[in-house]
């Protein structure tokens, strides 16, 4: 309402306006405009949370045409925690108007593209079922997200893993994989707080697969970033290119990329991630800039 409202005061911005009618329409819709007017720049604004940011920048086939601004009104908004200020000048539509772009990275995982994180195992099997879950609660994202991982830790999923991070090669059995573009995913963990959008790297941690009474404890410290705490059960690598594969049969492969849950081809249990170096141009409202401890290696 408020979106609408403000473009019905504001007639000079020549917008369209679409709701979504079903999960992954984002992308369609976004593919649509984009060749509409494929000979011009255009300016999408995102209205929802980060799902909905990752599935629309996946329909984006030029990104050079295009400026994405980034209005949030979802269960998480967690790409803008690498900005000062956070969510509250986001927030601000006549500020996101009047913004200018910046380029960041993302990450691109074959099918789609994802701006702040993405992962295999245990934290997608957490988002599938948050996202289930996040349908019917009534009491924010605290409550889904609680039970998602008190039901993951007694159904504990861990799988061997080929992993190929820039050439190197790591096996063993882990209980998630996960890449990092931004700095906090799931509303609130942040395990590592200086990952940067804007240096063509991605920070990508290995979580072995440990004993089930210590799941808990770790998630605690992954939340707060205290990753020393866990010692050498998780491992944090910086890489442009990884991918990942595993060898049993019997086992889904579970993905999630800023929270969305994409469906694993069953019969293909590969995965390939890579970054695109400053590609996207994101709207930045006025004052607004990265953190200070998201800007090393830009």
């Amino acid at each position: 309402m408020r979106v609408r409202e403000y473009i019905a005061a504001h007639p000079e911005m020549g917008a369209l306006v679409f709701n979504t009618e079903y999960v992954g329409h984002e992308t369609v819709l976004v593919g649509r405009l984009c060749h509409i007017f494929e000979d011009e720049t255009i300016r999408l604004y995102i209205c929802g949370g980060s799902g909905t940011l990752c599935r629309a920048i996946s329909g984006i086939p030029n990104f050079s045409m295009v400026e994405v601004a980034f209005f949030p009104c979802g269960m998480t908004n967690d790409i803008l925690k690498v900005f000062d200020g956070e969510q509250e000048p986001f927030s601000n539509l006549s500020n996101l108007v009047n913004g200018t772009p910046m380029y960041l990275d993302i990450l691109d995982f074959g099918f789609g593209k994802a701006m702040n994180f993405c992962s295999v195992g245990y934290e997608a099997r957490v988002a599938e079922d948050v996202n289930a879950l996040g349908r019917v609660s009534i009491g924010g994202t605290r409550i889904p997200y609680q039970m998602a991982i008190i039901k993951n830790t007694v159904s504990f999923v861990n799988a061997q893993y080929t992993i190929i991070a820039d050439g190197q090669e790591i096996t063993g059995r882990k209980t998630s994989i996960t890449a990092f573009n931004g700095i906090v995913y799931g509303g609130s963990f942040s395990p590592i707080p200086n990952a940067c959008p804007v240096n063509g790297r991605m920070k990508l941690m290995l979580c072995d697969a440990p004993s089930t009474l210590s799941i808990l404890p770790n998630l605690k410290h992954i939340r707060k970033g205290q990753l020393d705490k866990i010692g050498k059960a998780v491992h944090v690598m910086d890489v442009s290119e990884v991918s990942v594969k595993t060898p049993e049969k019997k086992k889904k492969m579970y993905f999630t990329a800023d929270g969305e849950t994409f469906e694993m081809d069953e019969h293909n249990k590969s995965l390939s991630l890579r970054v695109l170096p400053t590609t996207l141009k994101f709207v930045v409202p006025s004052g607004v800039s990265l953190k200070e401890q998201c800007r090393e290696g830009e």
